[in-house]
């Protein structure tokens, strides 16, 4: 073979390994600025919550506080039924 394409072979693939390093730490970048954005979203609804806000679960259920006790929360749904929940399993105020 000749020397030309050994050398063309070895800088592709230098160029290609320097390509991956680098989208490797933008999306270890990317990951961590998402991250820590819904940590501070979480924080502050687990902090704001309050009786008589209208709340969704992670699973889909809406309802409204009815009283926050330190972790628990009492959470009253449409069919009238009150629930004690963890105040972790709240995902969104509305």
């Amino acid at each position: 073979m000749p020397e030309n394409f050994l050398d063309n072979v070895l800088a592709s693939s230098v160029v290609l390994l320097v390509f991956l390093v680098l989208m490797g730490v933008v999306f270890t970048v990317w990951s961590y600025v998402k991250m820590r954005k819904k940590r501070q979203y979480f924080e502050k609804v687990h902090k704001e919550l309050a009786p008589g806000q209208e709340v969704m679960f992670g699973g889909g259920i809406f309802g409204t506080v009815k009283e926050v006790d330190g972790d628990r929360v009492a959470v009253k749904v449409r069919s009238g039924a009150t629930l004690d929940v963890s105040r972790y399993a709240i995902q969104q105020i509305d």
